[in-house]
């Protein structure tokens, strides 16, 4: 096909704006963010905002390790926390297409184990209740931020030292130093089948399943290990060969052994920024992907294409389902699942967020500019000094919104 001289030149002029107006507003952006980060004592930040073609904007600022100034790069690696729950609602959705689960099925037709609520032993907990966190499982500090995490020492190459930790951190540390990894199978059986180690009517709200929000993690483990059952896989293989390679996600794994260590960032914690132990976790669905800004941003780009039929890892109707609220419940909590969904009409950021020792992550997307936005944080201190940078980031989508003229201050 000939094209005209005149159009070809309208072309790489067209090509040429955009280019500029881009750069420019990254360059907008990185000001801002520059000279807020300045005026705290944050480690390392990494920063995305994408739609579901493109990155808009991709940066780290900071140290991914203190001592060596090695700087938190878009390819730093780190865990992700509960954002890591948003793969089990892809998961079991790609098991409802492949036609291996339904979200109204008892939990119990799965299990190879009893799980039911000694409160109302007769009603049954489903795997819609587990994936919008309606079923009552609770999460028990003693059965499970100190029975699930452990130090993991084959990749833990320094002495353990309590120096510098809070009273509550040298006990958390104390009691986890001491456990094993177990399997899925075992831990969860252990906590919620009758007769179990850690079994205990305590392990469960007194209310009925599907009747009151009530966050679990161990509920959350559950529904990965249902789909190890269903999938007659591990969770971490299946979660690998349906999302993370067809996404191209190559730099993302649920284990050190599995990532390219020397991108690991060093996770810290105080204000003197005191390393924290390479720690894992037994339920490690829950919350112990290890990913990057990088990653995370093909991961965020299919799930806005999914969210406005163009995805391609479930069908729509599936799709649908995972951002839908599903619940109607008193505390009047939104949930899809697995994934937040904000706004009292169904309308405003879809996503979720997490925190662990020494880390913190954003990833939500907003439905009406059709934008999403991560953060990543090596540190779990400064609390409010990491919210306040995520709502100054988000604030400026209206860079990239037509019509919008508007400008960072």
């Amino acid at each position: 096909m000939r094209v005209s001289f005149r159009l070809m030149c309208f072309l790489v002029y067209i090509c040429f704006i955009g280019k500029a107006h881009s750069q420019f507003e990254s360059a907008e952006i990185t000001k801002k963010m520059e000279n807020l980060l300045s005026t705290m004592n944050l480690p390392g930040v990494g920063l995305v905002m994408t739609n579901k073609d493109s990155i808009l904007y991709q940066k780290g600022f900071g140290f991914a390790d203190l001592a060596s100034k090695a700087p938190f790069e878009p390819t730093s690696l780190q865990n992700i926390g509960s954002t890591s729950k948003t793969f089990i609602g892809v998961a079991l959705m790609k098991l409802v297409d492949q036609g291996k689960i339904g979200l109204d099925d008892p939990i119990n037709s799965y299990l190879p184990f009893r799980v039911f609520n000694p409160h109302f032993p007769d009603q049954a907990i489903t795997m819609r209740h587990l994936a919008t966190h309606t079923a009552g499982i609770k999460d028990l500090s003693s059965v499970y931020d100190l029975k699930s995490y452990f130090i993991d020492r084959d990749t833990q190459k320094t002495p353990i030292s309590k120096k510098g930790f809070s009273l509550e951190e040298k006990i958390f540390l104390a009691k986890t130093v001491k456990n094993k990894r177990q399997s899925l199978h075992d831990y969860l059986q252990s906590v919620l089948e009758e007769g179990g180690e850690f079994y205990g009517k305590r392990n469960f709200y007194k209310h009925a399943p599907g009747t009151e929000y009530e966050y679990t993690n161990i509920g959350a483990t559950l529904a990965a290990y249902i789909v190890e059952v269903a999938s007659g896989m591990p969770y971490s293989e299946f979660t690998k060969q349906e999302i993370f390679t067809p996404l191209q996600m190559n730099a993302t794994g649920w284990f050190y052994k599995d990532v390219e260590m020397r991108n690991f960032v060093t996770r810290y914690t105080g204000k003197k920024h005191i390393a924290i132990p390479f720690y894992e976790l037994t339920t490690y669905p829950d919350g112990g992907l290890k990913s990057s800004i990088a990653d995370m941003t093909l991961y965020l780009q299919e799930m806005l294409r999914g969210f406005f039929d163009q995805g391609s890892l479930l069908t729509r109707e599936s799709y649908a389902v995972l951002f839908e609220n599903q619940l109607n419940v008193p505390s009047r909590e939104r949930s899809g699942i697995f994934w937040d969904v904000f706004g009292s009409e169904g309308e405003g950021d879809v996503g979720h967020s997490g925190s662990d020792p020494g880390i913190m992550t954003f990833m939500y997307f907003k439905p009406e500019t059709k934008i999403g936005k991560i953060l990543f944080v090596n540190t779990g201190h400064y609390n409010e000094d990491v919210i306040r940078v995520w709502q100054e980031f988000i604030a400026l989508e209206h860079l990239f919104v037509k019509g919008n003229p508007k400008k960072a201050n």
